[in-house]
């Protein structure tokens, strides 16, 4: 069986951190790597090509959604899971033309589990999760 394999982009360490410690407990999902600064992130999503990413809306030099146009000109594109600290009013229209799913990582990061449980079935394509 293949794994899922998915990269984490955000610039706080806390949440790579507790990232890194909730994503290997989901079988059927690897961690290939994390990146705090958006630019890093960019050349090791090109060099991996991951099959989902997990970043934060608002990043370091570029602003989340301008990341999410570029990570679309790669080729598989990768499934990506925006994650947010503001009001989903601000996101919810720009994020739902780009990510595959907007979540609030402070009351929502228990979904998180389930969206990777579904990209790694393939269940998940025709899912779309814009907020509460």
């Amino acid at each position: 069986m293949k794994k899922l394999r998915i990269i984490i982009v955000d610039e706080s360490p806390f949440f790579r951190r507790w990232f890194r410690k909730l994503i290997p407990a989901l079988p059927g999902i690897r961690i290939l790597g994390e990146a705090g600064d958006p630019l890093i992130a960019l050349k090791f999503i090109r060099i991996m090509k991951p099959d989902a990413i997990i970043m934060d809306a608002k990043a370091q030099w570029h602003f989340g959604i301008d990341l999410i146009k570029s990570i679309r000109k790669i080729s598989p594109v990768p499934r990506v899971i925006m994650l947010t600290s503001d009001a989903y009013s601000r996101y919810q229209r720009k994020v739902s033309e780009k990510a595959d799913f907007l979540v609030d990582k402070f009351t929502e990061y228990n979904k998180i589990p389930e969206i990777l449980k579904q990209f790694a079935s393939g269940s998940a394509s025709e899912l779309k999760y814009q907020g509460p």
